[in-house]
């Protein structure tokens, strides 16, 4: 006996009524009075994939580290192998830390045709960062292989990030951009920044980063060093380029520029600072650029003097170089020293950064800049990003 409802329906809509009912019965079979449902349906029903791409934020820093995830689902009833996903990461876009289990190359993300079972779901998560400022779409695209064998692509929606580049005022720039964006623009102006780290080229490339920008900017740059023959060039060819080097071993040659003076050594702590005390007094406050000081000779004076004395010549430099306007960035081999030791002297400075390695991969992490604002994302440390970033061609120092 038909449904009562049938009776109001139309011939168009009862044919549509009826091809759904034998949709719904197309995994049943009829026995007897009773209907049951097949436990092996005969045609297998084809892989169904689905996903979507989620972000951390909408917006962030350049050099802010967020997180992305790509979510996957096999909503069929067959397996489905996933071959890798296409453009994971749009141009201007860095991974910072790439999924487990997986290998990422040239925003390549090979999976290896992992198999997702029906109904299975896979969470691809990683960090990213932006090396530049503007609108970053991520569309990946996921290859796959369904039960039939045919190869299938799937397209997601598109995610939008809005990448902005902050800059506060009243910051030196380090003269490598990555780290700027750390920094907010770079070191607070007129304080005092250590770098830790064991002896290595990222070390070295760093310190050149810092004086050569000064040199470039046209301002007053003070570079207190062991070795300086490399840079003797430049301190004739930039009158505000200061060396002095604490090294009467020194190898500097008989006809230099006036801005090189060649000190006696770091054994005695007075005579090193009287020439270096009378050339920051000699500088007026009148000057509007920023100035720079870097000090390479720390390790040497801790070696040399202990904590005590080591301190109460940092007291009075440091407080000396703030009056004059300077900006100061001290590197410490970190691997020459007691622990004890290198925390003495820690506290004298409002900002600390340190490089260490993990998998032959070398990190630079901010650990304070006392009252300033900074991210606090781990900067991988690249040389060839060290070497050429916002370097001109024509600057041939950069590789000392």
């Amino acid at each position: 006996m038909p449904e009562e409802s049938d009776n109001y329906c139309s011939p168009d809509e009862k044919i549509d009524l009826l091809l759904k009912k034998i949709a719904a019965l197309e995994n049943m079979i009829l026995m007897g009075n009773n209907v049951y449902r097949r436990e092996r349906p005969e045609q297998i029903a084809e892989t169904s994939l689905e996903g979507k791409t989620t972000s951390e934020k909408s917006e962030v820093a350049v050099g802010e580290v967020f997180s992305l995830e790509v979510q996957l689902a096999n909503v069929g009833r067959s397996p489905a192998a996933i071959d890798g996903i296409e453009e994971v990461l749009p141009l201007g876009i860095e991974m910072v830390k790439s999924p487990p289990h997986y290998i990422i190359k040239d925003s390549y993300l090979d999976m290896n045709k992992k198999t997702l079972k029906p109904q299975q779901v896979e969470r691809i998560k990683f960090s990213a960062k932006a090396v530049e400022d503007g609108v970053f779409t991520f569309s990946p695209r996921v290859l796959h292989t369904d039960a039939s064998g045919a190869k299938r692509l799937l397209s997601l929606k598109p995610v939008t990030i809005n990448v902005k580049k902050v800059t506060l005022p009243n910051r030196v720039s380090t003269g490598f951009e990555d780290l700027d964006d750390l920094l907010l623009g770079g070191f607070p102006t007129s304080t005092a920044t250590i770098l830790k780290s064991i002896s290595c080229n990222e070390t070295r490339l760093l310190i050149n980063r810092f004086l050569e920008k000064g040199l470039k900017n046209g301002e007053t740059t003070v570079y207190l060093t062991i070795e300086a023959r490399k840079w003797e060039k430049l301190a004739k060819e930039y009158p505000h380029f200061h060396i002095f080097v604490c090294n009467p071993q020194a190898d500097i040659a008989e006809k230099t520029s006036q801005n090189i003076v060649k000190l006696k050594g770091v054994e005695n702590l007075t005579e090193m600072s009287i020439p270096i005390t009378a050339t920051l007094r000699n500088m007026t406050r009148k000057e509007t650029k920023p100035r720079r000081f870097c000090i390479e000779v720390l390790s040497d004076i801790l070696l040399q003097h202990r904590a005590v004395q080591t301190r109460r010549w940092l007291m009075g430099l440091t407080a000396e170089l703030k009056s004059k306007g300077f900006t100061t960035l001290a590197f410490l081999n970190s691997g020459m020293h007691l622990k004890e030791e290198t925390e003495a002297i820690l506290d004298l400075f409002e900002g600390e950064m340190e490089i260490y390695e993990t998998k032959s991969q070398k990190y630079l992490r901010i650990k304070k800049m006392l009252g300033e604002n900074f991210l606090e994302t781990e900067l991988p440390l690249r040389k060839d990003r060290l070497t050429d970033a916002g370097t001109a061609r024509s600057w041939k120092y950069h590789n000392y």
